[in-house]
């Protein structure tokens, strides 16, 4: 009798509970022409969760997962984890033909880096949360050791909510007290086991709505593509009974619709090989956005768009605009260009901020690494953060860092604002090294420094040792302003920071001649069996006196 009192009671507390929750789901498809004919398709999808829990309840901590996965809801609570950004990215996205990214690009391989809240055993809880995450998304997360993780001072800051900012503006005290890890592996490749559980979080997983259009064969069979999960959790009191969750899941895809046809023309059928058959039922707000560039060149979109606005980012830029809320038929979105073959554009577009890395030097004992980061603004200094990040095996010398200004008279303690160097431990920290620099307008900076290269013990080196190891990208966060936003031109929505990847570098360390060990078991192997087999054959044959008869002699 009384275990059933108690689970009325409890059932009667969860529902008290799930009747002050209130959540909501948007989805969004934004599909931009690139200027090399190629087409950007980025999907986002926002699920977004306010609940009011009362403190003296014994299940105030609980929650309802109706459209907010749950695995991601556990993670963030039983971790006490305030933000994580987990991104799956192949491919390199291209900055001087494509401009900046829709959202915030990353990383070739698997980047992860998350908010925790408390001091106490906070890298036994990083450990933790990488191995479920691993388990979630099918990935090699666990092999983010203490040897790959970093705690960044200068590079990262934790994000505002994007639903109503303004409301969490005085957001509690309670998370000033929040330590950020990061690690990567530029190494992870990415495939369908990776997007199947991404898919399984959306509310209408991919059988209605924008996700219809996630068809794993051509996602994977394009020049880029980034899959990226953001999961905040956020306290508005001491006691966390004002609590908001959000979720935003994107996809980001760059497709070569003329590698087939010789044209830029291009369908969702065509792309997808799929059309959308309505909106998500329980998605708030479901569109597909297609931007048009703007130019006087004739161009036909079909059919026709529920609406057509000025874009908000760039001046001159219309977004056509389709509610799926209110299509009553199955929908085939189609531009076509009144031209036969596409003509590739003879310059790239740069955009205002870009930088490419690379190494320096020969052999396998030393080399250098140098960084050139470009300013084309012609009257706007750029606040940027560069982040390094390298493996223990690479050991850096901070005296050799040289910072060049091409076409300046700054120097360097003009230009490095602020730097922090965390050096490397052998097999047990990387080496990182923060720098806040100051971009002079029409400027070239070149950072350059030297490392040594570590001999690895025979077990540290992986099956295909002589291929060498990868080194990630760096980031470089950019402050950007309103001006300067309006100089880009760029392929979709910006946010007030945007960061920068390079290229993954690789780098040959010494190698030892895996070939020595079989030569040695082959020769050690022939010289014992020549011995043992002859030896042995002396000790147990047995040796006979044979005596030779002789004939007699026949009669004549």
């Amino acid at each position: 009798m009384l275990q059933i009192i108690g689970c009325l009671a409890f059932a009667a507390s969860v529902y008290g509970h799930v009747a002050s929750i209130t959540e909501q789901t948007n989805e969004h498809l934004t599909l931009t022409p690139l200027p090399d004919g190629k087409l950007l398709a980025h999907f986002g999808f926002v699920t977004h969760v306010q609940s009011y829990t009362n403190p003296h309840e014994p299940c105030n901590h609980l929650l309802d997962y109706s459209l907010f996965p749950k695995a991601i809801g556990q993670v963030l609570q039983e971790y006490n984890v305030r933000e994580m950004h987990l991104t799956f990215t192949q491919g390199r996205w291209n900055y001087e033909e494509w401009g900046y990214p829709p959202e915030q690009s990353a990383g070739t391989g698997v980047e992860l880096w998350a908010w925790m809240k408390g001091e106490k055993s906070l890298n036994a809880r990083w450990k933790s949360l990488t191995n479920v995450l691993s388990g979630l998304f099918c990935a090699s997360l666990n092999f983010i050791d203490e040897t790959l993780t970093t705690e960044p001072r200068l590079s990262f800051r934790p994000e505002s909510l994007m639903s109503q900012p303004q409301r969490h503006a005085n957001a509690s005290r309670t998370d000033e007290d929040i330590q950020l890890r990061y690690g990567s592996l530029p190494h992870e490749n990415v495939c369908t086991e990776n997007l199947t559980p991404w898919i399984k979080m959306l509310p209408c997983k991919a059988k209605s709505g924008i996700a219809a259009l996630l068809n794993a064969h051509k996602i994977y069979n394009s020049n880029f593509h980034a899959m990226g999960i953001v999961a905040r959790s956020v306290c508005r009191d001491d006691a966390c009974s004002d609590r908001v969750l959000e979720l935003k899941q994107t996809v980001t895809v760059v497709l070569d619709v003329v590698r087939d046809t010789g044209r830029r023309d291009w369908s969702l059928e065509a792309v997808f090989d799929r059309t959308l058959n309505g909106s998500c039922p329980l998605a708030h707000q479901s569109r597909v956005l297609v931007n048009m560039d703007g130019s006087s060149e004739v161009k036909e979109i079909k059919p026709a768009p529920t609406r057509v606005e000025e874009s908000s980012h760039l001046e001159g830029m219309k977004v056509a605009i389709y509610d799926l809320h209110q299509a009553t038929q199955e929908l085939n979105i189609r531009m076509e260009w009144n031209e036969s073959v596409f003509e590739y554009p003879p310059e790239p577009i740069y955009p205002i901020v870009y930088a490419q890395r690379y190494f320096t030097g020969y052999g396998q004992e030393r080399g250098g690494l140098r960084i050139t980061i470009h300013n084309r603004s012609p009257d706007i200094s750029v606040p940027i953060t560069y982040y390094e990040s390298v493996p223990w095996f690479l050991k850096f010398f901070l005296h050799t860092l040289i910072v060049d200004v091409l076409g300046q008279t700054s120097g360097e303690n003009d230009i490095i604002q602020k730097m922090y160097y965390q050096p490397a431990i052998d097999r047990v920290q990387p080496t990182m090294l923060e720098c806040q620099l100051l971009l002079p307008p029409q400027s070239v900076v070149t950072m350059s420094i030297d490392f040594e290269k570590m001999f690895l013990k025979y077990t540290e080196h992986r099956p295909d040792a002589n291929r060498g190891f990868d080194i990630g990208y760096y980031d470089l966060p950019i402050l950007f302003n309103i001006s300067l936003l309006e100089l880009t031109n760029s392929s979709g929505a910006y946010s007030q920071t945007m960061r920068i990847y390079t290229d993954t570098l690789l780098v040959s360390l010494p190698t030892p001649d895996f070939s020595m060990p079989y030569n040695v078991i082959t020769l050690t192997c022939t010289v014992i069996a020549l011995f043992f087999g002859s030896l042995f054959n002396l000790l147990i044959r047995s040796f006979h006196v044979v005596e030779e008869e002789v004939e007699p002699k026949k009669s004549q």
